[in-house]
């Protein structure tokens, strides 16, 4: 560990942690992570972490056969493993993510996402374990669920339990497909933030993906946005700082510095922080003192629609099958990484910037997916434009990391039809 990862944590540090991550166009690159629940074959039931049968730490052993790549253990369990691929990790319940290398071109990351695929699909069916193709589990309770033997959750459960009454559901039943994106400067970091945050409802409906829980329909076209909303507010949805017109990366370092945290590293390991908000905790200044490894955990623990590492991660898509799932990361770069799009989002946008408004269209969107309203206006008409948009930057060739175009066309070609919406390759 370096000097400066041990060095006292300071407002200009927290700033130059993002500033660092200025990049021109030039150098941008995109990348995703994968979520995906398995479950007994013979069953039906949620897979344990290990054991005689079907098992995690089996999937994880035959994917590494198939891939190879290094173990990571937290004591004695196998909880990963790091390879030229990316990363395989572990969510609360088990469920696989994987977490892509950054790739400069589209067509580089459905190649690494088909190997991926497949690669699990063979995992499994050697460890005896099939993958859900939906984004919450569509039958068992969540009493049913086993927890992995992670340091991080055992103290995450309780916390969340206690401040969200589906905090344990959203964190063993669920699974998504989240994306990451570059930015050129700090006007360029708010815009792309901003304009994620504002076209999220939209996301929302066209990845809905979760409408059974429980072994009957939920009412809802994407009920893991309602799980969601039932989990701790503290660090979910968006804060009131995105919808202000001077939205900037100081009034997000404070809103990060607010929220409460969970936990902290120190030489025996992860430790308890008892909800103390991150801002209180940089007032120390004796080993207790936070440092930069706390700073970065302390953000992989803020849950919002979208946040921001050294990328901006956009999280409002549920999983989807995997023949569409590629349309997740071909919508957003064409949005994020176009300037016409980016502008057009902003401006389709306007009727919800504002908190409440947000809300309630985010609201609608789950509810009712593209037969929802944002604004007063039909989201189906708004998710046809930005595709007519963003398919006609591709198109153009106008979207940088897009490479030869014809696998983003594809696939949300395919997202269109899935819908019944026209769009032309």
């Amino acid at each position: 560990m370096s000097a400066a990862d041990l060095a006292i944590l300071t407002r200009p540090r927290l700033q130059e942690f993002f500033r660092s991550a200025f990049k021109p166009e030039a150098e941008w690159q995109v990348g995703m992570e994968l979520e995906k629940m398995g479950r007994i074959g013979d069953t039906g039931l949620p897979i344990p972490y290990d054991g005689e049968s079907a098992s995690v730490v089996a999937v994880l052993r035959h994917y590494q056969e198939l891939r190879g790549g290094f173990p990571i253990f937290e004591a004695e369990h196998l909880i990963g493993l790091d390879g030229p691929y990316g990363t395989i990790s572990l969510e609360p319940a088990g469920q696989v993510e994987w977490s892509s290398r950054p790739h400069p071109t589209l067509d580089e990351l459905e190649c690494q996402l088909t190997e991926h695929v497949q690669a699990l699909d063979r995992a499994g069916a050697a460890a005896g374990v099939d993958w859900l193709d939906v984004a919450v589990d569509p039958v068992h309770d969540v009493s049913e669920m086993p927890w992995m033997p992670k340091a991080r959750y055992g103290i995450m459960k309780p916390y969340m339990g206690a401040r969200g009454r589906l905090s344990h559901r959203m964190m063993t039943q669920t699974a998504s497909i989240q994306c990451a994106f570059d930015f050129r400067d700090e006007l360029d970091w708010a815009r792309k933030f901003r304009a994620a945050a504002l076209t999220a409802p939209v996301t929302v409906a066209l990845f809905a993906n979760s409408s059974r829980v429980d072994g009957r329909d939920s009412g809802y076209r994407s009920y893991r946005q309602a799980i969601w909303k039932e989990t701790d507010p503290a660090r979910t949805g968006l804060p009131p700082v995105v919808f202000d017109p001077g939205f900037d990366l100081e009034s997000w370092i404070d809103f990060i510095c607010d929220v409460p945290s969970m936990f902290h590293r120190r030489a025996r390991g992860l430790v308890p922080a008892g909800g103390v908000p991150f801002r209180k905790m940089m007032e120390r200044t004796t080993c207790e003192a936070p440092r930069m490894e706390d700073w970065e955990l302390h953000l992989s623990s803020v849950f919002t629609e979208v946040r921001s590492y050294t990328y901006i991660e956009v999280r409002s898509a549920d999983l989807l099958p995997d023949r569409v799932a590629f349309a997740v990361p071909s919508f957003w770069t064409g949005l994020l990484y176009n300037e016409g799009n980016l502008t057009a989002a902003l401006d389709l946008g306007s009727d919800i910037d504002n908190q409440a408004a947000w809300r309630q269209a985010m609201d609608s969107a789950a509810k009712d997916g593209l037969d929802g309203e944002i604004g007063g206006r039909s989201i189906r008409e708004q998710a046809e434009k930005l595709l007519e948009l963003i398919g006609s930057a591709y198109r153009d060739r106008q979207v940088p990391c897009g490479g030869s175009n014809d696998v983003a066309l594809a696939s949300l070609a395919e997202l269109a039809k899935r819908h019944r919406i026209r769009f032309d390759l």
